[in-house]
């Protein structure tokens, strides 16, 4: 008699569990395109070891930092037969000679962009971006922005290391209503890298973004100096379903203080001259928000856009497209709901990390040069840690540092097993 009351109790409770919607926000959405590949988590950037959680900052993640399901996923895809090219100074060169610009290469460098590539924005558009961020001069960029009340006009392309270095300045950018974008760990020369090279300067960059912006995931990034070809885009869209955004015009401002042909007026000259020009393509502009100049480029040529009478939209709003994989418009719309979230019910069992870490107690200079790409100038903090391997292990079996480990369990049939139970017994 006690069994069958108990179960019978057990039974209702368990219905009623899973009539009631579930709090699944430990993991990404079972219908979401990136379920398998990033755990949901949010680690304190407050935290002196928030660093750990990564790899280091400066250089591409090593292969044993990456997680099982993005390599898994790298096996399912088709690749064009194209190798890793040889730096050569900016300008990649591949095996045998093979011709960089033709349709089996398309290397941007060499100005070829495939149908896919995000490149002219409509007519009369300047789709507004950013690339390098956080840096110094990021707060009075978006102080700018704000003013203006451009803030979700603009599209912010930032390197994973240096929001490991300032996850508070990644943060302000979302709460002000920017777009965040992928560009890169460690700001390398992506086509040089292996295939395992570039998942993790794309994956783990998104991780990041995706941990301090509420499980978002990233749907956009631009290669640094333009360096892309058909084997980077087909990871980046294959695995991660990242959106290619490359540029029809650069502004030069990375230029200024590097090369004595390029000042702040000449820069501001230029861009005002292309602004002044047709509409008839959209206008998609190299600009930078790591060092002040560059910001006050921006700042200066800021007047003429709305003179000459372009509409400023963010890369995503530009195309019509949605802002993150998992997400729509803005950084405050739900990410994409369950299915079936009302029909199930997480069993949770907290777990406690076993990884160690150091604090960072030293600081790399992250500094690139190209005589027609972007420049970076940043301070990102390195660690000494085994966690971005621990989480890589967690991604794997769902579970992560300071998160939960958890069985989701369909509530309509331990509802069905509680409810014959109570009949039977």
């Amino acid at each position: 008699m006690f069994t069958h009351t108990l179960l019978s109790t057990f039974s209702f409770l368990v219905i009623a569990a899973a009539a009631a919607p579930v709090d699944e926000s430990w993991v990404q959405p079972r219908d979401s395109p990136v379920h398998e590949l990033f755990y949901k988590r949010a680690p304190n950037p407050s935290d002196p070891n928030f660093a750990s959680n990564y790899p280091a900052p400066g250089s591409t993640p090593p292969t044993d930092s990456l997680p099982q399901a993005w390599t898994d996923k790298l096996k399912t895809i088709n690749l064009p037969d194209v190798q890793p090219s040889s730096p050569n100074n900016g300008y990649p060169t591949y095996a045998d000679g093979e011709t960089p610009n033709d349709q089996k290469i398309c290397s941007f460098t060499y100005e070829c962009t495939t149908d896919e590539d995000l490149y002219n924005p409509p007519s009369g558009v300047l789709a507004l971006s950013f690339d390098d961020g956080p840096g110094e001069a990021s707060p009075d960029l978006y102080s700018f922005l704000a003013t203006n009340n451009i803030s979700t006009a603009a599209t912010h392309f930032m390197i994973g290391g240096n929001i490991v270095y300032n996850p508070t300045g990644m943060q302000a950018a979302v709460d002000a209503g920017g777009l965040i974008a992928v560009h890169t760990w460690s700001h390398q020369y992506t086509t040089t890298l292996s295939n395992e090279g570039v998942l993790g300067e794309l994956g783990w960059t998104m991780q990041i973004i995706s941990d301090l912006n509420g499980g978002r995931i990233p749907k956009y990034w631009r290669p640094p100096y333009g360096d892309v070809d058909n084997r980077v885009r087909a990871i980046a869209k294959g695995v991660f379903g990242l959106e290619t955004v490359v540029w029809n015009t650069d502004s030069a401002d990375w230029a200024i203080g590097s090369d004595a042909q390029y000042t702040h007026d000449s820069v501001v000259s230029q861009v005002n001259q292309w602004l002044s020009g047709n509409k008839t393509n959209g206008l998609l502009l190299l600009e930078h928000e790591i060092k002040q100049t560059e910001v006050d480029v921006f700042k200066a040529i800021f007047p003429s856009i709305g003179s000459n009478g372009w509409t400023i939209k963010n890369v995503a709003d530009a195309w019509g497209m949605d802002w993150y994989v998992n997400s729509g418009k803005t950084n405050t719309e739900a990410i994409t709901t369950m299915s079936v979230g009302a029909s199930t019910l997480a069993v949770t069992n907290q777990t406690t990390s076993q990884q160690s870490s150091t604090s960072a107690s030293a600081s790399a200079s992250v500094s690139t040069t190209s005589g027609s790409a972007s420049t970076t100038s940043a301070q990102v903090a390195t660690s000494t840690s085994t966690s971005p391997a621990t989480a890589a292990a967690a991604a794997n079996s769902g579970s992560s540092s300071s998160a939960s480990s958890t069985l989701v369990i369909p509530g309509f049939a331990l509802a069905g097993l509680g409810f014959f139970a109570a009949l039977f017994l």
